[in-house]
């Protein structure tokens, strides 16, 4: 049912301003609708059926209705086409046969067919409205344009409404303008700039019928009317993933013109699916009547979605389409349109309610059944060890069915191919998707390693692998997952530093070796205890903290300002006091030691990650700078040969007193070094990663298999 449709009716008939115009708006009158666009797939399938079933039930409320059909085409080509749409029009099954078919017989009489083209058009539609005004004897209450059209038509036909069409005065003028409002932000903004040209805000109403839907409207009500049950699970610690999926069997012929300038994700995912999102999950109204607020908890949400990066999406095109565009469009048969009719897409909310769990939205034409739903999947730690049907083993569920097919599986994980589907049943098992931390991608895809990398090896032969390097552990693999390894042990170290003693104190060196590590902290471990975290620096050039040479501006740009840490436990290095850069007697590095031995438990971090230099140096701790004469000193300021020349450092005495240091050696230029490094003895002052050798703590390198195997 169209419920959008029905109440917006509803509501217009009765709504008026303030004073004297409210009180003639809601005297009965007559109500001109006008739907422009009227034999259009929107029309056809949910416009002309519920603006039927509303005039069934305000026939008899003392308004007269008629009902205005209009298009670019001419009356001889259209009307065929219009009558046959409304007279497809059914009532509901509260309507006895007798009444529905008066009610369907008055409907018909009420309907006309009208070319809207030129401004004289609406003229001619504005004449004939006053006649039929003079002729029933009645005020006018209203005249209400529905505009099913694409949106770059709407500034248009706005101005052709207020130069033509405006009732009198006390009468109302609503004008509904659908989705997609404008395909990007600025043709969204420029639109409504043209719009305020011609219509009052009041006048306008941008819609999205989707919101329509009995069981979408219901979403709200059923979170209110159930919050003493749902409260306790409505968040990350129960709630597994949220599925929000809307699968089509058409495709989009005699609609390409339209649809190839918007694509699925215009069409219907960032309204849509994203409404449904916000329904879901937005902050419960304090008033459920009260518009406002539940406009500002839904912008909430909008606010703290995070960036969707190329690893979050995947979009595909079912084969068909791309004659299509060839036949509607008058294009060759070497043109390729890029448009998606296919999209999933990964999203996630950055509150602490939601954080982690995975908001999956999918949409696509031409698959292998019709349905819509919102599925909230919560976690299951039940494990049945004989009776796997019972109820205990399957999936613990709230299910949103928006219409249309059923359900047939306790969990949706299809998408389309970009390499192109044949479509239907007949895509099997080439929709899988896989879902991975915030990476969303196809589970068919293929990982081809070239000659280059291992010739005659499969990736499968290249896991992560531990073993022993200078008589230490090590990890190694390939970049990713030697990357994901190492953030999955700091989070490890990190929880159970916590678990022990309340704090985490992880120190952090500078240099592009960590920013992938920086990279997969922020955007895959939401649930890394942050807040119990203190993050110290390893080493710092001596520049300002806010030039690009500087590591803690690294450290803040690509992991800091990303988490959720408090800010007094974030500790950059002193390098800039008196507004002078490192000078001994500023005592920068004393200060700094100072802070480590004040908040640091026995000086002693729980984890540092180190990265190791082309001449074998290490933090800050250079060849031949005569490293092993700085004592018990926790940090120093040191020289380096290139520039920025000067620099502040955790010394061997620092390091070494940590319970946990990772050394992280990544890229084929270092693989000279490794191979070095694997034959000679320690030698701290001419190879200072040597030096290395916690005293009661372990040592672990990570070697990707570039630097370890060239």
């Amino acid at each position: 049912m169209f419920v959008a449709v029905l109440l917006l009716l509803v509501t217009l008939s009765v709504q008026g301003g303030n004073g004297e115009e409210k009180a003639e708006a809601q005297r009965p009158g007559h109500v001109s609708v006008v739907i422009v666009g009227a034999t259009g797939d929107l029309a056809k399938r949910y416009l002309w059926q519920g603006f039927f079933e509303q005039y069934v039930n305000q026939v008899s409320g003392g308004n007269t209705f008629s009902f205005y059909g209009g298009g670019l085409s001419s009356a001889s080509t259209a009307i065929p086409v219009f009558f046959e749409i409304v007279q497809a029009v059914s009532c509901s099954k509260e309507t006895s046969p007798d009444r529905c078919a008066v009610v369907k017989e008055q409907f018909l009489r009420l309907a006309e067919y009208r070319q809207l083209k030129t401004l004289e058009d609406y003229q001619e539609l504005a004449k004939n409205i006053e006649k039929e005004l003079q002729q029933e004897g009645i005020p006018e209450a209203g005249r209400l344009f529905y505009l099913s059209v694409p949106a770059f038509a709407y500034a248009d036909i706005a101005d052709k409404i207020n130069n033509s069409c405006r009732p009198a005065s006390g009468a109302w003028l609503r004008v509904v303008l659908e989705k997609p409002f404008g395909h990007d932000f600025r043709s969204a903004q420029l639109l409504a700039s043209q719009l305020g040209s011609s219509l009052k805000d009041e006048e306008m109403f941008r819609i999205d019928h989707y919101l329509g839907k009995q069981v979408v409207a219901n979403i709200l009500p059923f979170r209110v009317e159930n919050k003493k049950y749902l409260d306790p699970i409505w968040n990350k610690h129960h709630i597994e993933r949220v599925e929000i999926v809307l699968k089509e069997t058409l495709d989009v012929k005699g609609r390409i013109p339209f649809y190839d300038q918007y694509g699925v994700i215009r069409d219907v995912m960032q309204n849509h699916l994203t409404e449904v999102m916000t329904l879901l999950t937005m902050r419960l109204p304090v008033n459920m009547s009260s518009t406002e607020e539940v406009l500002q908890n839904k912008l909430q949400i909008f606010s703290n979605l995070l960036p969707i990066g190329k690893n979050q999406a995947v979009t595909g095109q079912y084969q068909a389409y791309k004659t299509s565009v060839q036949q509607e469009m008058n294009k060759s048969n070497d043109h390729v349109s890029l448009t998606p009719t296919f999209a999933a897409v990964l999203a996630h909310i950055d509150e602490a309610q939601y954080e982690g769990v995975p908001i999956i939205l999918i949409s696509g034409k031409m698959l292998d059944e019709r349905v819509g739903y919102a599925r909230i999947l919560f976690k299951n730690t039940v494990f049945c060890l004989q009776n796997h049907n019972s109820v205990h083993c399957k999936p613990k569920q709230i299910v949103f069915h928006f219409g249309h097919g059923q359900l047939k599986y306790p969990a949706i994980l299809q998408a389309l191919s970009p390499a192109s589907t044949p479509g239907g049943a007949d895509n099997g098992d080439m929709l899988d998707l896989r879902v991975k931390g915030k990476d969303i991608s196809y589970s068919s895809e293929v990982v081809i390693i070239g000659a280059d990398q291992m010739s005659g090896k499969s990736a499968k032969d290249f896991q992560v692998m531990q073993e022993k390097f200078r008589s230490a552990a090590m990890v190694s693999a390939w970049s990713e997952e030697l990357v994901e390894r190492l953030a999955a042990n700091i989070q490890a170290s990190a929880e159970a530093a916590v678990r022990e003693g309340g704090v985490f104190h992880l120190a952090l060196s500078g240099g592009s070796s960590p920013l992938a590590l920086f990279h997969r902290l922020a955007l895959h471990h939401f649930s890394f205890p942050w807040r119990d975290t203190h993050v110290w620096m390893v080493d710092e050039r001596c520049v300002p903290p806010t030039e690009l040479e500087s590591n803690f501006h690294s450290l803040h740009d690509h992991l800091l300002q990303h988490v959720r840490i408090p800010y007094f436990n974030i500790h950059p290095m002193p390098v800039q006091l008196n507004q002078r850069l490192c000078v001994e007697e500023d005592a920068g590095a004393l200060l700094y030691e100072k802070e480590v031995r004040k908040l640091v438990n026995g000086s002693s971090f729980h984890f540092v990650l180190l990265g190791v230099g082309y001449d074998g140096h290490t933090a800050s701790l250079f060849p031949d700078s005569k490293v092993s004469e700085l004592g018990d000193r926790l940090v120093a300021l040191t020289e380096s040969p290139v520039k920025p020349h000067q620099r502040m450092s955790l010394t061997f005495s620092a390091i070494n007193q940590a319970r946990t240091v990772a050394l992280l050696v990544m890229g084929k230029g270092k693989h000279e070094l490794i191979t070095q490094l694997s034959r000679m003895k320690d030698n701290p002052d001419k190879w200072p990663v040597t030096g290395v050798k916690p005293d009661n703590g372990k040592l672990v390198w990570y070697i990707d298999y570039d630097a370890l195997l060239g």
